[in-house]
């Protein structure tokens, strides 16, 4: 129990002096050795919990995006799917939070150098594409799992295109109003519900096209 709680600590010590240098430097122009001086931990020790640069800053990522949301809500095992209502509810509060972590200023920041440096480093888009989605993704796929079970939503198609469909609605106010932003700002509620209503209409139960 000690040792986890000091390896967290450590880790978390080295996550926050490499977010201060990607931050400042870029992903390119910080180097291992600059991360190793400002968290004050040897090389060994960095290389013991992170193998790579990219592996690095995608922890730093996945950390930001996990981080508690400014807006608490209830577990999400406690949350009843009982009706359509209730699922357009759930999901709205799903993705406020969400875009709540998404659109914190150095969330937004870190996301344009991975857009800046992308291109030049492949592995720091490979690091960028696997973080979101193991983060994010993995509580709208249970919410329509839950709401397919509760027979909400159509049986017919696969939940996990489903939910790229559903993240490529939110990306669009990540780009709105955090990427191409002066100022990142997560959009109203009433922005939000409104998408989701659109959303679960959309795959509500119903039949598939050619087969009703």
């Amino acid at each position: 129990m000690i040792a986890t709680q000091r390896q967290e600590a450590k880790r978390e010590q080295i996550r926050a002096a490499a977010e201060q240098l990607f931050l400042d430097r870029g992903f390119g122009e910080t180097s291992m050795d600059a991360i190793t001086a400002a968290a004050g931990v040897s090389k060994q020790t960095l290389y013991r919990y992170y193998e790579t640069k990219a592996a690095l800053f995608a922890d730093v990522l996945g950390q930001l995006i996990a981080e508690p949301a400014p807006v608490l809500r209830d577990s999400p095992a406690a949350v009843r799917l009982r009706t359509r209502a209730e699922l357009k509810n759930h999901l709205t509060n799903l993705s406020q939070d969400y875009l709540a972590r998404i659109l914190e200023p150095r969330q937004v920041a870190l996301l344009r150098v991975v857009i800046a440096e992308g291109s030049r480093f492949p592995e720091l888009t490979a690091s960028f594409r696997s973080t979101l989605p193991a983060v994010g993704g993995a509580i709208f796929i249970t919410a329509l799992e839950r709401a397919r079970e509760a027979k909400l939503i159509a049986d017919w198609f696969d939940i996990r295109t489903a939910a790229r469909a559903f993240a490529g609605l939110l990306m669009m106010f990540i780009l709105r109003d955090g990427l191409l932003a002066p100022e990142p700002k997560p959009p109203s509620r009433q922005q939000v519900t409104e998408m989701v209503d659109l959303f679960v209409d959309g795959v509500g139960v119903q039949p598939k096209r050619g087969h009703g």
